[in-house]
């Protein structure tokens, strides 16, 4: 393998440590800190494994060396040093000029559905209510009745039928 080859796989590695680092960072930012966070965390760090395999498969057919280990932890120590803040304000710019208006449009769009949808339902209650409008009163009246009943028979039974009488 010629030196050309180990510096491409060198800063390969070093590549996918800086973006592994992002990935990571990313998730433990929107999972906060729930338990729903700690599967989140290990399935990343599982697919983060599998493409940093992945480009060390492209780039030297999937030989490993020590070094690449140690490329890949200087890409983690150099996020966090340098690249961690412009990271996170593309994050940030993504989510406000990208992500919201996005969510904006989608919201808009679900609630018109939701408009359209609820239409035909409020015309069908309203015929209903037309519908059963004469008979209102006279069930208001059989329910007072029957509610009254009710009301007396709860009083003639006991309150408790399974506690024992004293004699």
């Amino acid at each position: 393998m010629i030196v050309s080859q180990q510096l491409l796989g060198l800063l390969a590695m070093l590549a996918t440590g800086v973006l592994a680092a992002a990935a990571i960072d990313a998730v433990r930012t929107a999972a906060g800190g729930t338990r729903a966070g700690i599967f989140m965390e290990l399935a990343a760090w599982l697919l983060l494994g599998i493409a940093a395999y992945g480009v060390l498969f492209t780039v030297r057919d999937g030989e490993w060396r020590f070094y690449d280990l140690l490329a890949q932890f200087s890409g983690l120590l150099l996020y966090e040093s340098v690249f961690r803040k412009p990271f996170r304000f593309a994050g940030r710019l993504v989510r406000i000029l990208i992500l919201r208006p996005v969510f904006l449009i989608l919201r808009g769009i679900i609630r018109l559905v939701l408009f359209v949808v609820a239409i035909p339902f409020r015309i069908i209650l309203f015929i209903l209510k037309l519908i059963s409008r004469p008979f209102r009163r006279p069930y208001r009246a059989v329910r007072r009745r029957l509610g009254a009943r009710a009301r007396k028979i709860r009083k003639s039974l006991p309150r408790n039928p399974l506690k024992k009488r004293s004699a």
